[in-house]
């Protein structure tokens, strides 16, 4: 598979040293960026980029399929590389806002099939993800103080 660094321009669309930028950032980050945290590692290429400019040029990389949006619960889209990392899920604790990748063995394939022998739903993608509570916020939650109800005198 091409690396979306080497992906040919498309209609004018060519890879514009933001955009090749942005998929810099998104390839070394290991988990969904967003767009004020890309902005921010993009103050390290010294380009003159406003909030803007990384909301269209995401919405460019959207429509070429090089990147992905992940919607996590949040008010804000995060976003990954479409290629070159396994496909896989998230864990989101909601308690510290830390994003994990996690791979399952065997896919969703046979539940993917089973939609559509029951449902006749052409599945493109999929997306799952799991919030809950990471291990270090579950024991920092152990190690905090239990407050008992005392009765007022």
């Amino acid at each position: 598979m091409l690396s979306p660094l080497k992906t040919p321009a498309r209609r004018g669309q060519r890879l514009t040293p933001a955009r090749q930028a942005i998929l810099k950032v998104l390839g070394r980050s290991p988990t969904p960026q967003s767009p004020q945290e890309i902005l921010h590692e993009l103050k390290k290429f010294k380009l003159t980029i406003n909030k803007t400019t990384v909301y269209r040029q995401l919405e460019s990389l959207l429509s070429r399929r090089l990147i992905r949006a992940i919607h996590l619960g949040e008010r804000s889209v995060r976003y990954e590389l479409a290629h070159g990392l396994a496909h896989h899920h998230h864990l989101v604790c909601l308690d510290c806002g830390k994003i994990t990748n996690i791979f399952f063995p065997t896919d969703l394939k046979k539940q993917e099939e089973t939609i559509w022998k029951k449902n006749k739903f052409e599945i493109f993608e999929h997306s799952l993800e799991f919030f809950g509570r990471c291990r270090t916020c579950a024991e920092k939650l152990k190690k905090r103080p239990q407050h008992k109800n005392v009765p007022a005198a």
